[in-house]
């Protein structure tokens, strides 16, 4: 990676050094300013699109079945009617307190034996604030717990 970084900047050092006339000091320095500038202003991009997720209901796992709460929607749906479940990351947060584990967000698709198959994007956090359960450690447990197909990528 470092290999494809210096090859990628010493052409543009060079360009710099030829162009405004000025030593590899410098240039160095004006090659950091604007790294630093794009880098932050990708992390101001990515952590807006991070804060357009609202939640809108919470998933719970018990030894029996799932329950859902989805606005106004509750469902629960036992194991026995599920095929498979699989957690995939989704989008990573920008920071250490907008995830727990791996910040990341998660898909979450549960596929049943008739065929169909919901999917939502869950956080890795919970919402109670005593928990310190993540959905990783939530769905590694559950796989220990019952015989469904669980997929954790």
């Amino acid at each position: 990676m470092f290999a494809v970084i210096a090859m990628l900047s010493a052409p543009i050092i060079i360009l710099i050094h030829q162009q405004f006339n000025v030593g590899i000091d410098e240039t160095n320095l004006m090659l950091m300013i604007l790294f630093w500038g794009l880098l932050f202003l990708l992390f101001r991009k990515f952590k807006n699109e991070n804060n357009k997720y609202k939640t809108i209901g919470d998933i719970e796992f018990t030894r029996k079945r799932i329950i859902k709460r989805i606005g106004d929607t509750f469902s629960e749906t036992s194991y026995n009617s599920i095929e498979s479940i699989e957690l995939q990351k989704h989008i990573p947060a920008l920071t250490i307190s907008g995830s727990k584990s791996g910040f990341y967000t998660y898909i979450l698709s549960i596929k049943f034996k008739d065929s169909h198959k919901d999917s939502i994007i869950v956080s890795d956090r919970p919402l109670d604030k005593m928990q310190n359960l993540s959905i990783t450690d939530t769905i590694k447990t559950l796989k220990r717990i019952i015989t469904t197909k669980i997929n954790i990528i």
